[in-house]
C-alpha cells in the first residue's frame, strides 16, 4: 500500500483512503494540519514547544504512522502493542512533551489517532474550559497547565490499563477513558487543585495591594519630617486631592478591568484567538478615551471641586494627568488578569508604588530647599507624583508585555506552503463597534451591568471620606468661629492623618480573605449548599483572626504610634484619640467591605447597594448634629453609624438566605477575640516599659522604638496563643475550605 519515496527520509503515502478519498501523503498532511489548527493555535503550546519542532514532529509521527499501518488490521496491531508494553518496551514511557506520547498509540489508524483528549480533541477540551468558566469564572491558569502537557504525563500511565477495557474500534472511548482514569482517584483533590489556583491568583493581587498600602503609609514618616510646622495643614490638602482623585478613578474605570478580565478567561478556555485580540484593541481603546474624558473634567472642574480652597485648584490641576493614563494602564492589568498572569498586575503595582515615593520626596526636598515656607507647592509635587508613579507602571507591563507577547498576541507565518498557522480574516476592532456588539463585547457589557454598582461599592470609604470633606468645613463654620488653617488641621486630625494607618489594617484583613473569594463563586455556580456555606464561614472567620487583633493592637499602642508618624505637639493628643476611636471603626469598615465582596461573588448586588444606599443616607442625616456634639470626632460617629447599619442589613441577608450560623463560628471568634485582647494588653505594656526604661516618646526616635518593640511582641504571642488554640492553621490555609472531608 505505501512505498519508499527516495526524495523523503521517512517515506511517502502514495494513496490512503480518508473519509471517501484517496489523499496523497501531503494532501494528507494538509488536512491533518488544518483539523488539528486550532489546538496547534493554542497560545499555550507556543510556550512549550517551538514551531519549527512541532511542524517536524508532526510530520515525523505520521509517516511513522503511515509506514505502520501495513502490518495487520488495527486490532491485531493494538493487541502486539500492549504485549510490547506488558514487556516494559519504550512506547509506554511517559515524556514532558506530547511529541513524545505519541508512539504510545502509533499502531492505530490514521482516522482514529488517539492524541491526548486536553492536547488535541478540540470539542472535549472546549465543553471541559466552559464547565469550569461557568462554575468558577476565571480558572485560565489551570487550563493553561492542562494544555500545556501536563495532564499529558497523568495520562500516559494508566492508558495501558484503561485501552484493555476499551474496544479498538471505538477510539473516542480510549481518548477520554485516561482522562476518567486519572480524575476518578483524585476526585476529591482535583476541586482543590483548581482552588488553589483561583487562590493562587487572588492572592498576588492581594499581596500587591497589602504592599503598596505599606508603601503609601512608608512615604509620610520622611515627607512629614520635611513640612514640619506644617505637616498637619500639607497633609490636609493632600488628602482631599486624593479623595477626589479615588472617586475619579473609580467612576472612569467602571468596572471595565474586571469585566474584560472575566471574559478573556472564557475567551481563553474557547482558544478564540481572533476574540482575544479583538477584544484586547477595544479595551485599550476604551481606556484612552475614558482618560482624556476624566483628565479633562478634572481639570475644567477642579475650580468647583475645590470646595471654596484655593490651594486645592493647582491640586487637582496637578492630578489630572494620573487620571489621563490610569484607565488605559487599569485595562492592561485586566489583560493580565484576564490571562491569569497576576504577578505581572502586583508588580506593576508595586513599582508604581516606588516610583512615586522617589519622586515625592525628591522633589518635596526640590521645592522646600528652594523656599521653606512653600508647603502648597510641595504638596502639588507630591500629588503629581501619582503620573510619576503610573509611568514606573506602565514600563512593568510594557515589560510583561514583551515579555509574554507569545501568549497576549501569537504570530505565526505561513512558510514552505505549510499550513502552520493562517488567521482568519476580521474587520478591524474598534471602540464604535460596542454600539453593535459581538459576543465577547455582549459578555463584556453582561458582567458590567452585574458589577457596576460593586465599583460604587469599591469607592464607598471615599464616598464617606467625600462627605466629610464637602460638609465639614461648611458646617464647622456655621456652628463656631473658627479659621481656614485650624479647620484643615482639624480635618487632618480626624479623617487624613488616621486614614492612612486604618486603610493598612483594612486592606490586610480583606486582602487575605479575598484571596477565598473566588471559591464562593464556584460553591455558588455548581449549587452546592452546604459547601457555601463552610466557605461563608471559613472566610468570615479568617478575617476576624485578622482583623481583631490587628484593631485591637492599633488601640493599644496607638500613643505611640501616632507620635511615630505625625507631629509631636500640642494636636498630638486629640490625634491620639481621634486614631483609638478609628481603629475600632476598622472593624466595622473591613467587614463591610468584606461582605460586600462576598455578596458580590454570590451575585447579590442588590442587596449590597440597598444596605449602602441606606447606610449612606444615615451618614447623611446625622452628619450635621454630630459634627455640632463632637466636631471631628462627630463625623467618624456618623461613618460608624452609616457602615453598621449596612454590615447589620448585609449579614441579616447572609443568615436568612444563606442560612449562616454564628454559633460554627463561636469557639473561633471567644478564642480569637481572648488572644487578640491578651495580645493588646501586652503590647500597651511593651510600650510604656520601652517609653519609661529606653527611650521616652517625645521624640521620633523613641516613639519608633516602642512601636517596633511592641509590635515584635504583641505579634510573637499572637502567634503563639494562635497555634496554641489550633487558628494558626486557618489563617495560613487563607480561608479555603477541605473538600476532602
Amino acid at each position: 500500500m505505501t512505498q519508499k519515496d527516495p526524495k523523503q527520509g521517512h517515506g511517502r503515502v502514495q494513496e490512503t483512503e480518508v473519509d471517501g478519498q484517496y489523499l496523497t501523503a501531503e494532501e494528507l498532511l494538509e488536512k491533518l494540519e488544518i483539523n488539528l489548527q486550532p489546538k496547534k493555535q493554542s497560545k499555550w503550546s507556543l510556550l512549550k514547544h517551538k514551531k519549527d519542532e512541532e511542524e517536524n514532529e508532526f510530520r515525523r509521527l505520521i509517516a511513522r504512522n503511515a509506514r505502520e499501518s501495513k502490518h495487520s488490521e488495527s486490532s491485531e496491531k493494538t493487541h502486539a502493542w500492549f504485549e510490547k508494553a506488558e514487556k516494559g518496551q519504550d512506547e509506554q514511557q511517559p515524556a514532558s512533551t506530547p511529541a513524545d506520547e505519541k508512539p504510545a498509540s502509533e499502531e492505530e489508524s490514521l482516522a482514529a489517532w488517539p492524541m491526548p483528549a486536553q492536547n488535541f480533541d478540540q470539542a472535549a477540551s472546549a465543553e471541559e474550559a466552559m464547565d469550569q468558566t461557568e462554575a468558577v469564572g476565571e480558572q485560565a491558569e489551570e487550563e493553561t497547565k492542562a494544555a500545556a502537557g501536563e495532564p499529558a504525563q497523568e495520562a500516559a500511565i494508566p492508558e495501558h490499563a484503561a485501552a484493555q477495557e476499551a474496544p479498538v474500534s471505538k477510539p473516542a472511548e480510549s481518548q477520554s477513558q485516561p482522562q476518567n482514569t486519572a480524575s476518578a482517584n483524585p476526585a476529591k483533590t482535583s476541586p482543590n487543585k483548581d482552588d488553589q489556583a483561583l487562590v493562587r491568583g487572588s492572592f498576588w493581587l492581594s499581596l500587591g495591594n497589602i504592599i503598596s498600602r505599606l508603601l503609601g503609609a512608608a512615604f509620610i514618616l520622611p515627607w512629614l519630617a520635611m513640612l514640619g510646622a506644617a505637616a498637619n495643614q500639607a497633609n490636609a490638602l493632600f488628602s482631599q486631592g486624593y479623595n477626589i482623585y479615588g472617586i475619579l478613578l473609580s467612576i472612569a474605570t467602571f468596572g471595565f478591568p474586571s469585566a474584560i478580565s472575566k471574559v478573556m478567561a472564557q475567551l481563553i478556555a474557547k482558544e478564540d484567538e481572533d476574540g482575544l485580540w479583538s477584544l484586547t484593541k477595544q479595551s485599550l481603546q476604551i481606556g484612552t478615551l475614558l482618560g482624556i474624558f476624566f483628565a479633562l473634567l478634572l481639570y475644567l472642574a477642579a475650580p468647583l471641586l475645590s470646595n471654596g480652597n484655593a490651594n486645592v485648584i493647582p491640586v487637582l490641576h496637578s492630578l489630572a494627568p494620573a487620571v489621563l493614563v490610569f484607565p488605559a494602564m487599569s485595562m492592561v492589568r485586566g489583560i493580565f488578569q484576564g490571562h491569569q498572569l497576576m504577578h505581572i498586575s502586583a508588580l506593576s503595582e508595586i513599582v508604581e508604588q516606588v516610583g512615586r515615593i522617589i519622586y515625592l520626596l525628591i522633589a518635596t526636598w526640590i521645592v522646600l530647599g528652594a523656599n521653606s515656607h512653600n508647603w502648597t507647592g510641595a504638596v502639588v509635587q507630591a500629588t503629581f507624583a501619582a503620573f510619576i508613579g503610573a509611568l514606573f507602571a506602565i514600563a512593568v507591563l510594557a515589560y510583561g508585555w514583551i515579555r509574554y507577547k507569545d501568549l497576549l498576541h501569537p504570530q505565526k507565518s505561513i512558510r514552505d506552503g505549510s499550513l502552520v498557522y493562517q488567521k482568519k480574516s476580521k474587520a478591524k476592532a474598534n471602540v464604535l463597534s460596542f454600539l453593535k456588539p459581538d459576543k465577547a463585547q455582549s459578555l463584556v457589557l453582561d458582567i458590567l451591568k452585574e458589577s457596576w454598582p460593586f465599583v460604587i461599592i469599591g469607592a464607598s470609604t471615599n464616598l464617606f471620606l467625600f462627605v466629610d470633606q464637602y460638609s465639614f468645613f461648611p458646617l464647622m463654620k456655621a456652628f463656631f468661629q473658627t479659621n481656614a488653617d485650624d479647620l484643615q488641621v482639624q480635618f487632618a486630625l480626624f479623617s487624613a492623618n488616621p486614614n492612612k494607618l486604618v486603610m493598612i489594617v483594612i486592606s490586610f484583613a480583606t486582602s487575605i480573605a479575598a484571596t477565598a473569594l473566588p471559591i464562593l463563586a464556584a460553591k455558588k455556580a455548581s449549587k452546592d449548599g452546604v459547601a457555601l456555606k463552610q466557605q461563608l464561614v471559613a472566610t468570615l472567620q479568617l478575617t476576624s483572626l485578622v482583623l481583631l487583633p490587628s484593631a485591637l493592637g492599633m488601640y493599644a499602642i496607638s500613643d505611640v504610634l501616632y507620635k511615630f508618624f505625625y507631629p509631636i505637639d500640642q494636636t498630638a493628643q486629640a490625634g491620639i484619640y481621634l486614631l483609638q476611636f478609628s481603629a475600632l471603626l476598622t472593624i466595622v469598615m473591613a467587614l463591610f467591605m468584606l461582605l460586600a465582596f462576598v455578596l458580590q461573588a454570590l451575585s447579590e448586588g442588590k442587596v449590597v447597594m440597598r444596605a449602602f444606599g441606606f447606610g449612606l443616607v444615615i451618614k447623611l442625616l446625622t452628619q450635621a448634629p454630630l459634627i455640632f456634639l463632637f466636631q471631628g470626632m462627630g463625623a467618624l460617629i456618623a461613618t460608624g453609624l452609616g457602615l453598621g447599619y449596612s454590615l447589620y442589613a448585609m449579614l441579616a441577608f447572609l443568615v436568612k438566605q444563606y442560612q449562616l450560623s454564628f454559633k460554627a463560628m463561636q469557639k473561633s471568634l471567644l478564642t480569637a477575640y481572648l488572644a487578640s485582647v491578651l495580645m493588646a494588653l501586652l503590647a500597651y505594656f511593651t510600650s510604656k516599659l520601652s517609653t519609661t526604661l529606653l527611650m521616652p516618646a517625645n521624640s521620633k526616635l523613641g516613639a519608633g522604638l516602642a512601636t517596633f518593640l511592641s509590635v515584635l511582641v504583641g505579634a510573637g504571642v499572637l502567634v503563639y496563643l494562635y497555634k496554641r488554640f489550633g487558628l494558626l492553621r486557618q489563617v495560613l490555609n487563607r480561608g479555603l475550605v477541605n473538600d476532602a472531608n
